[in-house]
């Protein structure tokens, strides 16, 4: 080889495949992208595999032929500009293994020249991280997100798939220990053999902002005595959207759900609050670019969260950056409560996290909260001073909650300095 091509070839980034469902502003997609900002993409670059149900009208299952068929999602064109490239393969329909394995091979044995494969998808990743491995790829990765599984045939089939998951792959990465435990397995998150990487965030994006959160309040049409609570994340069966609406029925006329994210599920909620009355007090913010999520936190006065089951939630993560008190179902692990600002409870009874948000309102309004068997302030009495943007408290609380997350590990930049470090060390 001649020097000339040696050095151009030593100038090449180190280049790593993520495969994902999908390339929307999901919780994986997002800090994957986070991470990717941040990175030094002139040593280390990201590409993308991402599953899809596009068929194109030959019944080609080649990536091109995915690719032109499939419709772009919501990262796609920033993905291309910071350098990315994006491939495609069938989505597995519990019908199509067969098929789905034979793209995969087809896939790998054409293209298989990362120094990584980390799979984000790891109902699949038994399957696809072992043909990779095979067609030439030095080293493979498995990532659990999420410490749960859907109900049902589906479920049944993704933890059969995860099960022979730590034989299958190099090396084994989670967002949190419980998320871990959940799809290696005790013994195997004991060993030692797992690292475990924070879904980190731009912790400054998400500073308090006063202008940003009038501006906010304004657009969204709220009056000027409106308590929001907030909630992030796609309509889902998982994320229990439902239970929230249940919540509101039994506050005072002030208070106001604000859901940002789309999905399967959000016709059946906008239908709920309509047949309970409540379609004039709940907001669909519909699915936001990352810059405009950051803006509608500030909007927001508490953050309520009742999943069923997650990995680690970056929108809590996200939440206390911006300052704001949460509530979370005790079904997410507590490796989430990085400050004081979040609280877990059981789900049941509702009427708990009733009074959990009607105290927390009166504290914030500078109300005493009525003791055990007293009276709950009153409408009135629990308008919050930040419903004017005044709310000075606030932005104390994010920056000490800022901090707090750079002390813990959660801050973007140095988590893009050390995943680097480990990716050229793949090299």
């Amino acid at each position: 080889m001649e020097k000339a091509e040696m050095g151009v070839q030593a100038c090449q980034p180190v280049r790593v495949l993520h495969v994902l469902g999908r390339l929307n502003m999901g919780g994986a997609e997002s800090r994957i992208m986070d991470l990717y900002r941040h990175i030094d993409r002139s040593k280390v670059q990201f590409d993308f595999l991402v599953h899809t149900e596009a068929r194109p009208a030959d019944g080609e299952t080649t990536s091109v032929a995915l690719m032109a068929a499939r419709r772009p999602d919501d990262f796609d064109a920033e993905i291309r500009s910071l350098g990315g490239r994006i491939y495609a393969l069938p989505r597995f329909n519990g019908r199509n293994f067969t098929a789905y394995r034979k793209a995969v091979k087809a896939f790998f044995t054409a293209h298989h020249d990362w120094v990584l494969v980390e799979g984000h998808m790891t109902s699949m990743a038994s399957v696809y991280l072992p043909i990779a491995k095979a067609a030439g790829v030095p080293h493979t990765a498995a990532h659990v997100r999420s410490a749960g599984v859907d109900p049902g045939i589906r479920g049944a089939v993704t933890r059969l798939f995860r099960h022979s998951l730590p034989r299958r792959a190099d090396e084994l990465y989670t967002c949190s220990r419980l998320a871990g435990e959940a799809v290696y397995g005790n013994r195997v998150m004991a060993s030692g053999r797992v690292r475990l990487i924070p879904n980190a965030i731009d912790t400054g994006a998400y500073r308090y902002d006063a202008e940003a959160r009038m501006a906010g309040r304004t657009a969204l049409g709220l009056p000027e005595d409106a308590l929001v609570l907030g909630h992030v994340g796609r309509f889902d069966p998982m994320k229990n959207q439902t239970f929230l609406v249940d919540c509101l029925a039994g506050l005072p006329e002030q208070f106001r759900l604000l859901f940002v994210g789309d999905g399967a599920l959000r016709q059946k909620v906008a239908e709920q609050a309509a047949a309970m009355g409540l379609a004039g007090r709940v907001i669909f913010a519909g699915r936001r670019s990352p810059s405009e999520t950051r803006r509608l936190y500030q909007a927001m006065d508490l953050f309520v969260f009742p999943s069923l089951y997650e990995g680690l939630p970056g929108t809590v993560v996200e939440a206390q950056a911006a300052g704001l008190y949460c509530l979370i179902a005790d079904t997410i692990t507590e490796e989430v409560c990085l400050t004081e600002l979040v609280s877990r409870m059981p789900l049941r009874p509702a009427q708990a996290w009733r009074d959990w948000i009607m105290a927390k309102a009166g504290e914030r309004a500078g109300q005493k909260t009525a003791a055990p068997g007293g009276s709950e302030p009153s409408p009135v009495e629990i308008r919050s001073r930040c419903s004017d943007g005044s709310d000075f408290d606030r932005a104390e609380r994010s920056a000490r909650a800022i901090q707090k997350l750079k002390e813990a590990g959660y801050d973007v930049s140095e988590e893009a300095r050390q995943m680097q470090e480990w990716y050229l060390s793949k090299a």
